[in-house]
């Protein structure tokens, strides 16, 4: 009798032990589906945001592959004007130095600069009719001294250059007023430093930046 209730005994902890055991398992299985779940669900994210990025980057590529091209056709344009061509935070930029434009210390347009001028805006009126320009004035870090008792600083002489281009452009050239407007950066932006006379006349200058439409508030530096 002993050895038949040991066995009974010993029969029923096993059983009890299986149940616990198939039980565990249960929990463990459903456990591993939860996860795998939710690592599926990162990956379907992580796999979105990878043909997003994709998109973002074929665009980016197709814009700077427009705008190097537009770069190119201006250059050929404007060859023996003086005016350089530049990408400038993701738009055109057409420079023409200060002394192509005005005499030093200057706002009155230099009659020579005329010209090109309206090869400018012959340019402006066809490959980029649609855009608006936004006409940068820019000088070195000179001091104002010829015209202290005109103008305050370099922003108000930048700004006042800037302005007399403008007004050319919109009176003597036809571009229509809705399309340009006008930014005075003094001596805060320059393209190199002006520890040489070279370096100083290369920051005196207007840029003509040509803005897609729809843009103009990102554009803006």
């Amino acid at each position: 009798m002993v050895k038949r209730h040991n066995f009974v005994r010993g029969f029923c902890l096993m059983g009890i032990a299986g149940v616990l055991a198939v039980g565990t398992g249960c929990g463990e299985t459903k456990r591993l589906r939860r996860e795998n779940q939710q690592l599926h669900e990162q990956l379907t994210s992580l796999q979105q945001e990878n043909a997003d990025l994709s998109s973002k980057v074929g665009q980016y590529e197709s814009e700077l592959s427009q705008l190097e091209n537009s770069k190119r056709a201006l250059e050929e344009k404007l060859q023996g004007t003086g005016a350089s061509v530049r990408i400038k935070n993701g738009a055109v930029s057409v420079t023409l130095p200060g002394s192509v434009l005005f005499d030093s210390g200057q706002t009155t347009l230099r009659p020579q600069s005329k010209e090109t001028l309206k090869k400018i805006a012959g340019i402006l009126k066809t490959e980029a009719a649609s855009e608006v320009v936004r006409i940068e004035g820019h000088t070195d870090d000179d001091p104002i001294s010829k015209q202290k008792d005109k103008y305050k600083s370099n922003w108000e002489l930048s700004t006042a250059r800037a302005a007399a281009v403008l007004h050319y452009m919109v009176e003597e050239c036809s571009i229509s007023p809705t399309r340009v407007y006008l930014a005075g950066f003094g001596q805060y932006q320059p393209v190199t430093d002006n520890n040489s006379k070279s370096g100083k006349a290369s920051n005196r200058r207007v840029e003509f930046v040509i803005v897609p439409r729809g843009t103009v508030d990102r554009m803006l530096p």
